[in-house]
């Protein structure tokens, strides 16, 4: 049992860590994001990764980025499974409006999303509202079709039948008794978003296009990159935020696994 819990246990462990440096960064650092000391110091007892270019302690600037990129990953991750649950129960209707939702979840799917975010990006500018956005509202369509798949498959049942003889609303079926179903693929979804939306806005951030007043890790590596970090032999400065992101999805990918391994048993018992 104990075993069985184990990615899930290692998974909670790590999230917790990353929730306590984003809503309580002074626990693990006495400085400021903002605070100056001579730059390109190396890490050491006082500054465990150094210093960067303007002379700030770049561990302060880590777990400073850990609540901005928390935030857009878990509000990204939020809008995009909100939206694809609107347009998945939709496209599984059998009407014209089904059809159309349809349609533009294979348009949406079909789309080069990197491409068309960095394009729409660079006209928008760079703020944490826009990215997220724009993540959202191109990461949503993978989500609507498991979400479609899963209707159809609940709009075959009995219980679903009974009510439609029963006279009942489809607006009543499916907020009474379709999403209550769904919460299975909304959690493994919206655990793999995060990772996902986290994964873009880095990217994003990375080629530039991140909020320089408040920087995420993504932020983090292009400025170390542009600053001269590698130059520098400052390699403190350019691994340590790629690392948080991959434990970060770490946590949230081993949690997902839990679900899905847990709803596996459910179907096969």
């Amino acid at each position: 049992m104990k075993k069985h819990r184990l990615p899930l246990i290692l998974g909670l462990a790590l999230l917790a860590v990353f929730l306590l440096a984003a809503a309580f960064p002074s626990l693990f650092t006495p400085y400021g994001t903002k605070e100056m000391f001579r730059p390109w110091l190396k890490p050491g007892g006082a500054h465990p990764l150094g210093t960067n270019s303007l002379g700030y302690d770049i561990f302060a600037e880590l777990i400073g980025g850990t609540r901005q990129t928390l935030q857009i990953g878990l509000i990204s991750s939020l809008l995009t499974m909100a939206l694809g649950t609107v347009i998945g129960v939709a496209a599984a209707g059998s009407g014209i409006i089904g059809k159309l939702m349809n349609s533009m979840i294979n348009v949406f799917v079909s789309l080069p999303r990197l491409a068309t975010l960095i394009g729409l990006a660079t006209f928008l500018g760079s703020s944490d509202t826009v990215l997220i956005m724009l993540i959202a509202i191109f990461s949503w369509a993978g989500t609507a079709r498991n979400i479609r798949a899963k209707v159809i498959h609940l709009n075959l049942q009995p219980f679903v039948e009974n009510c439609r003889i029963q006279g009942y609303s489809r607006g009543h079926i499916v907020v009474h008794h379709l999403i209550p179903n769904l919460y299975d693929v909304l959690i493994s979804r919206f655990l793999l978003g995060v990772n996902s939306c986290i994964m873009m806005e880095s990217t994003l951030s990375f080629l530039g296009f991140g909020d320089l007043y408040h920087p995420t890790w993504g932020t983090m590596i292009s400025l170390a990159y542009k600053r001269g970090a590698f130059l520098r032999q400052a390699y403190a400065y350019l691994l340590s935020p790629g690392v948080c992101i991959m434990l970060l999805s770490l946590s949230f990918y081993l949690i997902s696994l839990h679900f899905e391994k847990k709803q596996t048993e459910i179907r096969h018992s």
